[in-house]
């Protein structure tokens, strides 16, 4: 049986005989290696994404309730399912239009969310996708999705730092008015090491 250059074959010489079996595909071997590391890439993505999205709505809410008048009585402190559904992108434009994001996370938030939007959504439509075995076609892909992962993580971990440090009893040792400053300001410092 023979299915390609690439594929498994083996020789028919003697229909019991195991014995002239050969794998042409053990060439093809490190090609689809190439195509499972990318979707084990978009999968760390995702999943990091997914992580990040989840940590900052509930931050996000926490931001209004402290610092919009009324929220946090309407919400009862509490972050409704439908929260999690505002996209990043929305979540900039109103910290920006109301001067609460600095300048260059509202640039790091916004291409995130952009790197993030191409990868899970927009790939195929804008690069097509390459054949299983094209190595070279995979290191874009894989590269968008590794970077997409490592912002994810690192963003993640700004805000929850900062979440831990400033809104918690057991964060750092600083005045109550002093604490409620540092949420009010938080996108606007979370990124400053302090």
């Amino acid at each position: 049986m023979i299915l390609g250059a690439n594929h498994l074959s083996y020789s028919t010489v003697n229909d019991t005989s195991w014995k002239h079996r050969s794998i042409v595909g053990a060439e093809l071997a490190p090609k689809i290696g190439a195509m499972k590391d990318a979707y084990a890439a978009i999968g760390r993505a995702v999943v990091a994404a997914q992580l990040f999205e989840t940590t900052l709505i509930p931050i996000f809410e926490f931001f209004k309730m402290h610092t919009k008048p009324g929220y946090l009585e309407k919400t009862a402190g509490y972050v409704s399912a439908g929260a999690f559904k505002v996209p990043i992108k929305s979540i900039v434009n109103i910290l920006s239009e109301h001067g609460d994001i600095a300048p260059d996370l509202e640039e790091r938030l916004t291409a995130y969310a952009e790197d993030r939007h191409i990868l899970i959504h927009r790939w195929i439509q804008q690069h097509g996708w390459p054949a299983d075995e094209d190595v070279n076609g995979f290191v874009p892909i894989i590269d968008l999705a590794n970077r997409v992962n490592q912002e994810a993580r690192d963003l993640t971990r700004l805000f929850v730092g900062y979440i831990l440090k400033f809104a918690t009893p057991d964060g750092a040792e600083i005045e109550p008015d002093d604490r409620k400053l540092k949420i009010a300001e938080m996108f606007k410092r979370v990124h400053v090491r302090e």
